[in-house]
């Protein structure tokens, strides 16, 4: 009798287990296009909160996650960097400053909702160390 209950409920723990949490956040593949367009809002919301008078931009992703939440959660981990632009300048590709010093390298947390059929995408969580 007890294994005919125990065994069906440790399937079912196992099964849950295995499958993850439904809504928890995901791993995402950053060349999927929605993905880069959400860190690249991202990166241009933290420039513009930034007091710096250069331009940051991603040196490395560290991590990528989706999440479902009344829309798509992106939640970012990424290494940013000092470049030499200016801000306020002409949109243009940007080299990381050589100088380490300067380049300022820190770890950086951005997490975006998108909303799409609202045309709403904002950043909720920007966060470095």
């Amino acid at each position: 009798m007890f294994w005919k209950v125990v065994a069906p409920l440790l399937a079912v723990c196992l099964a849950v287990a295995s499958a993850g949490l439904v809504g928890a956040p995901a791993e995402a593949d950053m060349n999927d296009k929605d993905v880069q367009d959400a860190l690249q809002f991202a990166v241009a919301q933290h420039n513009k909160a930034s007091n710096d008078m250069y331009v940051s931009q991603v040196a490395r992703v560290i991590s990528v996650k989706k999440q479902v939440v009344s829309g798509l959660k992106y939640i970012f981990t990424v290494e940013m960097a000092r470049t030499s632009c200016r801000k306020g300048g002409v949109e243009e590709v940007c080299a990381v400053q050589a100088d380490p010093n300067l380049a300022q390298h820190r770890q950086c947390k951005f997490a975006v909702w998108s909303q799409p059929w609202l045309n709403s995408i904002k950043v909720v969580e920007n966060t470095c160390k």
